[in-house]
């Protein structure tokens, strides 16, 4: 009996031993998971610097210009200069050829100069009238030579020596949307006043025409309506003007004034120097409109040796002699090796913040270990949809870069915002709620507590994905606290539950 109470004793001392170490080792346990789940802070410290948002994307290097030459003729190949795939000059003859049609018209203009030529060398000796009159009864209203002045310069200048009124009506123009033809009105110019009828009504314009009663070119006239209400004013001109010109020489005496009579054949100059007849002055204008024609003929004879037209490389050439093109035939393409672009998608979220002239970085998987540098030109406005997300094509010229050829594929990142000089902080130290963006500062971490809540309400601009810009609710001298949460590896949770060598749960080398 007393041996079986002994041993009872010994085993329920072994199960409250047991019993006594296991609330041990769960109290132990308890207080390390409590330790481990604190959330732990990191103090930063507010810092003043740069910041800057990249958009990433992907495109094939092509070339910026594709210069396609057409033919601007019908021709034959008559010789070929380069092949397809050649690195040319803007100035390198690609190809030549000939056209039958413009050869012959070039010999038929130049034989009509040469003869145009011989007639007015034929002809020099026949002078025009030293005498300039009227070839019509009337008045004359404006005399532009004087004495001493050039013929010509006065023609140029004006558009005639002299104007006259055959029929004695005036006009002028006035704006009104009302008025129709066949209206009866009271022209007045300055304390003068005549009786006028409109004589057409278009496009919001009305003319009146009238008789002349010693007007002058370019007085205001003023336009009544028959009840006397005012209807619009413009200048005073000739109905039917009779405009007198000539050639050559100069202005020796002026006969006539402006608002002098003149009878048909009256003298209204007389000129000195050398007077062009008038055969001689339509030989003159042959001759110069024959040598326009023959210049346009020259000008398509040169075109027939075909250049590059840029800096590049040849595609799309397949001409070869005696082969016959006709106008605006496709002949080749030169593709600019310099002048390169990229063409890259950007998503709809990103695209509103890429702006034309924005810098770019970029890589290529030919040219490891090298960074370009490039800027957006091209921002596409029609977006493409796949699979519900509508991508914009963005285009990106490169700087020169002898190494890179047409058809490497590159890797592109623009720089779509940039913020300098600013506030920075860790984007972990941001916790949200709404709409609104807290902190927690760094004096106000308790080290009793598992959690410190973010009260520090802040203002942001933009972020880097590591660091964000802070606008307001921080100064340079403040900090923030970054939370770091430990987190735990199946392993050595598993240890946290088997007690060590000393009897502790959780006494593994492998927790930290």
């Amino acid at each position: 009996m007393k041996k079986n109470k002994r041993k009872r004793i010994i085993i329920l001392s072994v199960v409250g031993a047991v019993l006594l170490l296991g609330a041990i080792g769960y109290f132990q346990m308890r207080a390390r998971l409590d330790e481990r789940g604190k959330t732990s802070y990191e103090i930063v410290g507010v810092q003043r610097g740069n910041i800057e948002v990249k958009v990433k994307g992907a495109g094939i290097v092509e070339p910026l210009i594709d210069n396609t030459v057409y033919a601007g003729f019908a021709g034959k190949v008559k010789e070929v200069c380069a092949k397809d795939g050649d690195i040319v000059k803007a100035d390198d003859i690609i190809a030549v050829f000939e056209s039958g049609a413009l050869d012959e018209k070039y010999d038929s203009l130049k034989t009509q100069v040469d003869e145009a030529d011989k007639a007015i060398m034929m002809m020099r000796g026949a002078a025009g009238s030293k005498s300039v009159v009227s070839p019509v009864k009337g008045t004359v209203k404006a005399v532009y030579g004087k004495k001493g002045d050039m013929v010509d310069a006065v023609v140029e200048r004006f558009g005639a020596l002299a104007v006259i009124n055959p029929d004695g009506l005036m006009e002028t123009v006035i704006k009104s949307s009302t008025m129709s033809a066949g209206d009866k009105v009271t022209v007045t110019v300055g304390t003068k006043s005549e009786k006028g009828t409109v004589i057409s009504a278009i496009a919001g314009k009305a003319a009146i025409r009238f008789k002349d009663d010693g007007f002058a070119l370019g007085d205001n006239a003023m336009v009544f309506t028959e009840d006397g209400a005012e209807a619009g004013n413009g200048d005073v001109n000739v109905a039917n003007p009779i405009y007198i010109t000539a050639k050559g020489g100069i202005i020796d005496r002026v006969h006539k004034n402006a608002g002098s009579s003149i009878s048909r054949g009256g003298k209204l100059f007389s000129l000195s120097g050398d007077i062009l007849s008038g055969a001689l002055y339509t030989q003159i204008q042959q001759r110069q409109s024959l040598a326009d024609d023959l210049d346009r003929v020259v000008a398509d004879l040169e075109s027939l040796t075909v250049r590059a037209g840029t800096d590049g490389v040849v595609s799309g050439l397949s001409l070869n002699n005696n082969k016959t093109v006709q106008e605006g035939t496709a002949l080749f393409t030169v593709k600019s090796s310099e002048l390169i672009k990229i063409d890259v998608q950007i998503d709809e979220l990103d695209i509103a913040a890429i702006k034309l002239g924005e810098e770019a970085s970029v890589e290529f998987d030919a040219l490891p270990d090298r960074v370009f540098k490039a800027s957006v030109v091209k921002i596409n406005p029609v977006g493409v949809s796949v699979n519900n997300v509508t991508n914009y094509t963005v285009t990106l010229t490169l700087e020169s870069a002898a190494e890179v050829m047409l058809g490497m594929s590159a890797d592109v990142e623009i720089i779509a915002r940039r913020a300098e000089g600013v506030l920075l902080i860790p984007i972990e130290a941001i916790q949200s709620l709404n709409v609104d963006k807290y902190v927690v500062l760094g004096d106000d971490v308790d080290a009793n507590l598992s959690y410190t809540p973010a009260t520090h309400k802040v203002e942001t601009g933009i972020t880097d994905g590591v660091n964000i810009e802070i606008t307001e609710g921080l100064n340079e001298t403040d900090s923030v606290a970054v939370p770091r949460v430990k987190s735990l590896s199946l392993q050595q949770q598993m240890w946290n539950f088997r007690p060590g060598r000393d009897g502790n749960f959780g006494s593994s080398p492998a927790a930290s």
